[in-house]
């Protein structure tokens, strides 16, 4: 009887140490979170300069502090990178959502992360550059950022950022008790100083609006000479017509999507039309399609 109650107790002892073991190697495994990244146009993703994908971007990452870095795949120079310091929680989302144009001041960076809270009920920061703008949630008012709100209930609303000189900024927000939202907002500088709604979301499937940014209008005939090219889709909603082939010269004008100008000449990657009938300009031939 003695030698099975020791063997009972050695086999007991044997388990509790194997328990253990597991649960300290599970505890020494790298804990991970979720990061997403969005952006308007396509971008490569780096972490620590480490290049990650491209977007529409998901990722498990170790939970940490990085630096991100969003780099544009386009090659004339017309987008702006963006870099920025960002936190992903241990299985919790961190999401990225850029708008870049081809100046820092004139991109929209949207970045949402989760950190659990204290409080049993939900809350949500909101932080903007620049400060002192207007937070707006659900059409009232709650103060100027940096702010923290408390006392939002659960469940989906809508967060509406403004200041005078930038872009207003929109978007969908889910608030979750027991967790604090953060929405870190880079606002994006409005050509001419009047506010144009960009709106974004934290969930999948965003598709941001470009700003259309005031400057100086051309006109295009309906149906020009052959050769011509027709402007596509840009980053801004408008593109720069340059005095000469570079991004470096100085804007002369700037044309709509859909609009369509005689082509004169071509040069490496730029186009040269006449933006009002009279005077010429280079495009981007990246933002232009050619009709021969």
């Amino acid at each position: 009887m003695k030698r099975k109650i020791s063997f009972l107790l050695i086999f007991l002892v044997i388990i509790l140490i194997i328990v253990g073991a597991v649960k300290l190697l599970g505890n020494r495994a790298p804990k991970e979170g979720e990061l997403r990244v969005d952006a308007t146009p396509t971008v490569s993703v780096f972490l620590d300069n480490k290049h990650i994908g491209r977007t529409p971007l998901r990722e498990k990452v170790t939970a940490g502090e990085y630096t991100i870095r969003l780099v544009a795949e386009s090659t004339t120079g017309e987008v702006a990178p963006w870099q920025a310091k960002i936190s992903v929680g241990a299985n919790l989302l961190t999401y990225v959502n850029a708008i870049l144009s081809e100046s820092e001041l004139s991109s929209a960076v949207d970045v949402l992360w989760l950190e659990k809270s204290v409080a049993g009920k939900p809350e949500f920061s909101v932080i903007t550059n620049p400060d002192g703008a207007s937070v707006v949630l659900d059409d009232v008012t709650k103060g100027i950022s940096p702010i923290t709100i408390s006392d939002a209930a659960a469940g989906d609303h809508t967060l509406t950022v403004t200041s005078p000189g930038f872009l207003t900024r929109s978007m969908k927000v889910k608030l979750t008790a027991g967790y604090k939202l953060i929405a870190s907002m880079k606002l994006a500088l409005s050509a001419g100083g009047v506010p144009v709604t960009s709106e974004s979301s934290p969930s999948a499937g965003v598709t941001p609006s470009p700003a259309a940014a005031a400057g100086t209008s051309a006109t295009s005939s309906a149906t020009p000479q052959k050769p011509y090219v027709t402007i596509k889709d840009t980053p801004t909603g408008f593109l720069r017509v340059r005095m000469e082939p570079s991004t470096s010269s100085t804007e002369a004008a700037r044309v709509n999507p859909g609009e369509r100008y005689h082509l004169f000449n071509t040069q490496s990657s730029w186009y040269q039309i006449s933006y009002d009938g009279t005077n010429k300009g280079w495009i981007s031939s990246q933002y232009a399609d050619k009709t021969e």
